[in-house]
């Protein structure tokens, strides 16, 4: 049995999230093309499908289940079978013993292969997705991160208040994005670092209008002429990774890639691991993207060369460009020899 043929017998609803580079929805039906072999996975990671599968049965709040499930992908991105066929014989044995929403990782599927426990970050964002989308309200931490922000709206320096704000207030007023656009535009150009890094945790997860994306370029702009701002520039570069507006985007990351925080470990993956199809759109600097990687852990270490490449090359939209650059007669020493560095990894 498809996992689409169990939950369609299912007296409920469910939604299935991609929690890989960023939480997003899946589609149904592109989910149900991936479950018969007839497309790669919309968004391969390290190749896997990193899923989260909720499951809410009408007037049932007690027997909801959430469920995260990495699934191990083919050369090619596609599923593969048995994968699926072990989680779908679970459900089947479960479907009397539900799992709650917000219960621990230490459940009947904790011996399953399949499965992982999501950071917390991530578990508070994808917690509040769920509770917006069933126009239920927020957490109890709403209030507080809401009036945080009224506060900074009006006097810039009630924004050093932030350390009684909690992850999941913060993943609410994300998740609300657009009833907060004023108050976030206002006071995100002057949040301690800690906090505004908060924000992008959760923000970069939501399609970011341009107004918000333009308060955290004009914040990066400022950054990047400046010394030990390395967690500032991080945050926006995951804010405006999200942003709706295509030129804010590509001008933010020719900003970053021209600062001197353009080698800082942080925001190299901020982009590489959300962005990279930013680079189809300004194709010199693709090279010198590259160089920056094999540069990431040091002179002759290219681990983290051999690992984000690896992930990048096994993406259809973006595999073509790095390869050309990769193999072009010009390309500098370095890339040569982190390359080599990486064919040998796969021998």
């Amino acid at each position: 049995m498809e996992l689409n043929e169990y939950l369609a017998q299912l007296d409920g609803q469910y939604r299935l999230f991609d929690v890989g580079r960023r939480i997003r929805k899946i589609d149904k039906a592109q989910f149900k093309q991936f479950e018969a072999l007839e497309s790669p996975y919309p968004f391969p990671y390290l190749q896997h499908a990193w899923l989260a599968l909720y499951i809410a049965p009408p007037k049932q709040p007690d027997n909801e289940t959430l469920m995260f499930l990495k699934w191990p992908l083919d050369e090619q991105g596609k599923l593969i079978p048995y994968v699926r066929d072990d989680l779908v014989q679970r459900l089947i044995a479960l479907n009397k013993q539900p799992l709650k929403v917000d219960s621990e990782i230490d459940d009947p599927l904790k011996d399953n292969s399949f499965a992982f426990n999501p950071d917390d970050v991530r578990r508070a964002n994808l917690h509040a997705m769920i509770q917006a989308s069933q126009h239920r309200k927020p957490s109890e931490h709403y209030d507080t991160v809401v009036k945080y922000l009224q506060a900074g709206t009006l006097n810039s320096e009630a924004l050093s208040n932030w350390q009684n704000l909690g992850m999941q207030g913060i993943a609410d007023v994300a998740a609300r994005v657009s009833d907060h656009q004023s108050s976030l535009q206002a006071c995100l150009a002057n949040m301690p670092s800690e906090v505004y890094l908060a924000f992008a945790q959760c923000l970069e997860h939501h399609a970011v209008p341009f107004e918000i994306g333009k308060a955290a370029q004009t914040r990066l702009e400022k950054n990047c002429q400046a010394e030990n701002e390395n967690i500032s520039v991080e945050a926006s570069l995951r804010i405006i990774g999200a942003c709706i507006s295509d030129e804010l985007r590509i001008n933010a990351w020719q900003t970053w890639l021209d600062s001197a925080y353009a080698q800082d470990t942080g925001c190299i993956l901020a982009f590489a691991t959300r962005n990279y199809d930013d680079l189809a759109f300004m194709p010199e600097r693709i090279t010198d993207f590259l160089v920056t990687l094999a540069q990431l852990n040091g002179e002759g270490d290219f681990t983290g060369f051999i690992k984000i490449t690896s992930d990048l090359l096994y993406l259809p939209g973006i595999r073509n460009i790095l390869l050309n650059a990769l193999r072009s007669e010009n390309r500098p020493e370095i890339l040569s020899h982190a390359m080599h560095a990486l064919l040998s990894s796969k021998q």
